[in-house]
């Protein structure tokens, strides 16, 4: 019967080894953090950095997850982390958001990741994400979306493509709802857009981005009718 047991736990090794999995990771900074404007990737990139942007979304970078879900990106110097995102399991293609993390913090970022695929994000839509303290609500011609804090919501086009849409995104305080923009928009299914609300942390004013994807290329046209703070 000894035997029988020590051949039973020969059988099962007490560690597993971690699988991994490579998946491909976008960035957009929403705000640089001070004297930090990119990343240098974790084990598995090569040590290969990333230049942040607030502009715009820059083409993406494959990257190995190990064990945890977790990934750590450090600063310019690689002994300091910047960084600390969680990877959601089911995640193959990411959108790491960047934001300046509060004083104190231990990194200069906190970060939070989003499905970037085509069928979770697909072309003519808007990702609403929320960073804000409010309620946020955004309808464009049919479409309508309402987000709690900390919250992100797809707003899918409808209509005739180039048809022109009104765009109105409102926040609640104290249980009125103020307007944030009014504009107008064309219809485009070529395309998908990054929308962030925030509150800027000097003025406490309420403000929106709205950021198009990289991988298509933006006209004049465009960037004219694309949302602006």
């Amino acid at each position: 019967m000894k035997h029988i047991v020590t051949l039973i736990a020969l059988t099962f090794p007490l560690h597993a080894a971690p699988e991994s999995r490579s998946i491909q990771a976008s960035f957009y900074c929403f705000q640089y953090a001070p004297g930090v404007q990119s990343l240098v990737l974790p084990d598995g990139a090569a040590g290969e950095s990333v230049r942040l942007s607030t502009a715009n979304i820059p083409p993406a970078v494959n990257l190995t997850l190990t064990g945890s879900d977790a990934l750590v990106f450090a600063t310019g110097d690689k002994t300091k982390p910047a960084a600390r995102v969680n990877i959601p399991a089911d995640l193959t293609k990411a959108l790491i958001v960047l934001l300046p993390a509060p004083a104190g913090s231990a990194e200069p970022y906190r970060g939070f990741a989003l499905d970037y695929t085509r069928d979770r994000f697909p072309l003519g839509t808007y990702r609403l994400v929320n960073v804000s303290q409010h309620p946020v609500r955004g309808a464009i011609g049919r479409s309508y979306a309402e987000v709690k804090p900390g919250g992100v919501a797809g707003i899918e086009l409808q209509g005739d493509d180039g048809a022109t849409q009104g765009v109105k995104f409102e926040f609640n305080e104290n249980g009125k709802w103020n307007r944030l923009t009014e504009t107008r928009a064309a219809v485009r299914r070529d395309r998908r857009w990054l929308v962030c609300v925030y509150q800027d942390p000097t003025t406490r004013r309420m403000n929106l981005r709205s950021i198009p994807d990289r991988d298509y290329p933006v006209t004049q046209a465009d960037a004219t009718a694309a949302l602006s703070e």
